[in-house]
């Protein structure tokens, strides 16, 4: 028990704690015509979503893997998707799932696959909440303000070297700046109950 709160106050002091930006927000946000016509002063970009999402396809294709990636913005609104030839239903869906989560938490959706790490019980009511416990969806912060989220989803894990989630966490660190460590890897403790879903071994 002590691990498990341990972890959680170290996983929320890591993800509370912020970015340390290279972007401003004024370089990531809509601006001019288009902020006046919503007024809306805080909506990433298009050109900005895109670039993060090609980041992570870039990536993935120099490692000869594909890879689905869908970025929200701060109302969960669909801003950028990119499915890679050769993903399929699942896996292709699994980015927008990520991507929703982390919107929905405001955290990384590592954080809910910890939890069930932990406590395999705690799967069906996180996937009952709409949420997906699996490590790939990131919230987009810049100068503490909440712009969306990024979902990447479809490739196999190699830990501790690349991941869905590692790939769209140096698409940020190359598009908007310093982001937070990711949260470690929690080793399940417990069997799954039978017929629950598998969190941890989902892409």
């Amino acid at each position: 028990m002590k691990f498990y709160m341990g972890l959680l106050a170290a996983g929320a002091a890591t993800m509370i704690a912020g970015t340390s930006m290279g972007a401003s927000l004024s370089d990531i946000v809509i601006k001019g015509p288009m902020a006046e016509r919503i007024h809306e002063n805080a909506q990433i970009s298009v050109a900005v979503a895109e670039k993060i999402a090609k980041h992570c396809v870039d990536e993935a294709a120099s490692k000869n893997m594909s890879v689905s990636v869908a970025v929200l913005d701060q109302y969960g609104t669909l801003t950028y998707y990119f499915r890679a030839d050769g993903q399929p239903k699942g896996a292709a869906e699994s980015a927008i799932s990520k991507a929703k989560t982390a919107w929905t938490t405001r955290n990384p959706t590592h954080a809910l696959q910890n939890q069930v790490a932990l406590n395999p019980w705690t799967a069906a009511q996180i996937f009952q909440q709409g949420n997906f416990p699996v490590a790939g969806g990131l919230p987009i912060v810049v100068d503490n303000q909440f712009l969306g989220a990024i979902g990447v989803g479809g490739m196999a894990a190699t830990p501790p070297t690349w991941s869905d989630e590692i790939c769209g966490w140096n698409a940020l660190n190359a598009i908007i700046g310093k982001q937070p460590d990711l949260l470690p890897v929690v080793p399940a403790r417990a069997p799954l109950p039978a017929a629950m879903p598998a969190a941890a071994g989902g892409r």
